[in-house]
């Protein structure tokens, strides 16, 4: 941290200010499940599991050519059942540790162990509903053409180790990709598009058909607005690519739109979709949609299943009952689009195998969300999910299951 910070500043030019900002963050969150995975697989049982993560940031800036950042952060997590994630725990280590270079034409030039921000791709989340966000070994390049915003990067996602200060790139995974950001018009509320190519390769996938080497391309394209009385954001993506022997054709699609009727409290009715295609025979062809990197507490913050080979359809309505307090509540109707490819679970494994028979209904997730803020610096959220399950999880030895989360934070 103090190599990087004095590297900075020995690139500064004499006529540049210099400047160095402090922050952090505690976060504590309690999670209760009695019934994970749907009680389907025999380690399964319920717990209540407390996590605790600090983060610590510098942020050097040297007038408008050089930037450094730093991060280091711990995590703890414990109660979880059968055993701690991965992504929970960890000694003090560097989460983030980047340098911006500003070019010619604004351009920028990061290089280093960063978070990647995907412009609200739903595709690409840092992860942020476990302990540790996902960050990558990166080089990120960005600049813009008038009102056109051109994106380029290419890493390895990192991978946790427990001990101190020991955390490496992931050699069994790449990733790399591009997108144009455009707004079409000059007005706040003009809808934005973006354009987008992400190619991952990993070593091993696993879905129904087996597990074997995925290489990935997937090319899309998302567009979003906002006004007083509507927003809305809709994103569609097709991948091609190699799954093992086999090729990959593969769409997804999903949207939210949302109402904001000017009566009291502002409350916004909207309605969020999902469509991630399956494989529908046994051929040599893989139909199974991946959203590489997802945010699986989008839908609730229950992060019970997976998609892919689903549909779901999410009615919802949230108040602001103050300024500091936010109201949510909706239900995620969730299918399984073909009979022949499996439900997934977290992180992207078959949950139940597709035998090409039985109910396409899933489970239906519904939940109530408070929000808490004060501002700047402290947040509490308090969340509640009931997955009420069909006869296609029951059949297969699963049950409904109550989900409860306690989030605070502390910022400074």
């Amino acid at each position: 941290m103090i190599a990087a910070l004095a590297a900075c500043l020995l690139c500064a030019r004499p006529d540049e200010p210099v400047s160095l900002v402090w922050g952090g963050e505690y976060r504590l969150k309690i999670e209760s499940i009695d019934a994970p995975d749907f009680d389907l697989r025999p380690s399964d049982e319920s717990y209540t599991a407390v996590g605790h993560r600090g983060l610590f940031s510098a942020d050097l800036h040297t007038g408008t050519s050089l930037r450094a950042f730093v991060q280091v952060g711990a995590a703890a997590d414990s109660g979880r059942k059968p055993a701690e994630r991965s992504f929970d725990r960890s000694r003090l280590d560097v989460t983030q540790a980047f340098f911006d270079v500003t070019l010619p034409h604004a351009t920028t030039l990061r290089i280093g162990r960063q978070v990647l921000d995907a412009g609200g791709n739903r595709l690409i989340s840092t992860r942020e509903a476990a302990n540790l966000r996902l960050a990558f070994d990166m080089v990120h390049g960005e600049t813009k053409l008038g009102t056109t915003s051109v994106t380029a990067f290419y890493g390895r996602p990192v991978f946790n180790e427990r001990a101190a200060f020991d955390d490496r790139r992931n050699p069994a995974e790449k990733f790399m990709g591009a997108w144009l950001l455009r707004p079409l018009g000059a007005a706040k509320s003009a809808p934005v598009v973006n354009v987008f190519f992400l190619s991952r390769d990993r070593v091993r996938a696993t879905y129904q058909e087996g597990a074997a080497s995925d290489h990935r391309r997937t090319i899309g394209a998302r567009i979003n607005a906002t006004s007083p009385q509507w927003d809305y954001a809709a994103q569609a993506a097709y991948q091609y690519g190699s799954f093992g022997a086999d090729t990959i054709r593969a769409y997804g699609f999903a949207g939210d739109v949302g109402w904001h009727p000017q009566v009291r409290f502002t409350p916004r009715i909207g309605m969020s979709f999902g469509y991630a295609s399956a494989d529908r025979r046994r051929d040599e062809s893989l139909g199974t949609f991946d959203v590489i990197y997802p945010n699986l507490g989008y839908f609730t913050d229950a992060p019970v299943y997976y998609p892919g080979n689903t549909a779901d359809l999410q009615p919802n309505i949230a108040v602001n009952v103050n300024r500091s307090w936010r109201l949510r509540t909706g239900c995620d109707v969730v299918m399984r689009i073909s009979k022949n490819d499996a439900v997934y679970g977290p992180p992207g494994v078959p949950l139940i195998a597709g035998s090409g028979a039985g109910p396409s209904f899933v489970a239906a997730l519904s939940y109530a969300r408070a929000e808490w803020t004060a501002e700047p610096h402290v947040s509490v959220t308090l969340s509640f999910v009931h997955g009420s399950t069909g006869s296609l999880i029951r059949d297969a030895g699963g049950k409904d299951f109550n989900y409860g989360a306690l989030t605070a934070s502390y910022r400074f």
